[in-house]
């Protein structure tokens, strides 16, 4: 056999409710293990952060319908929660806002721009969620002016990087974007 066996739909949300539901009472075995072992130590909620953003990504991807730079941006916004509140539990010394974040940033666009590259012919259906990108990777600057960022090195870079993607975005893919400017918002 050349290729794998197709699942049907039917199989395919069972084993997806079964694996959500060992999720859940992983997470709530994690919960009381973790108060009756170690309580000085909340280590169970950065495990059950984990568990569902690995739930977010997988039901996004399992999504029949899905192009590849939405997935991006699911990316960039769940990774992000996720080091803010990791960041957070831990004290919140702002390594999400100074590194994770800008470092997130800078990896989504440069795969931004590769997938442009290598889709030119079939940019329209990149442009409306490159244009999200380059307004969610605008908040280190919000960042900077909150004087919420210890050093600007990293955040100036990150949005640079996305006003260079958004730049090259333009110079080749200017009516594309156009055209998808006009579907989405009925200009």
């Amino acid at each position: 056999m050349l290729y794998p066996q197709k699942i049907n739909a039917k199989k395919t949300n069972f084993i997806i409710k079964i694996g959500i539901l060992s999720s859940i009472i992983v997470g709530i075995m994690l919960v009381v293990i973790n108060s009756i072992a170690t309580p000085n130590i909340r280590w169970a909620g950065y495990c059950n952060a984990g568990i569902i953003y690995v739930w977010i990504t997988v039901l996004y991807a399992l999504n029949k319908n899905i192009n590849m730079a939405s997935h991006l941006f699911i990316q960039m916004l769940a990774l992000s929660a996720l080091s803010v509140y990791i960041d957070w539990r831990l004290g919140f010394q702002a390594w999400s806002i100074n590194v994770a974040i800008p470092m997130i940033i800078i990896i989504i666009n440069v795969s931004m721009l590769v997938l442009s590259i290598t889709s030119y012919n079939n940019y329209t259906r990149y442009a409306f969620f490159q244009l999200l990108i380059v307004i969610a990777s605008s908040v280190p600057l919000f960042f900077i002016y909150e004087h919420l960022v210890n050093d600007k090195t990293l955040s100036v870079v990150s949005t640079s990087i996305s006003g260079v993607n958004l730049l090259i975005s333009l110079i080749f893919h200017s009516k594309d974007i156009k055209t998808e400017i006009q579907r989405k918002f009925h200009i």
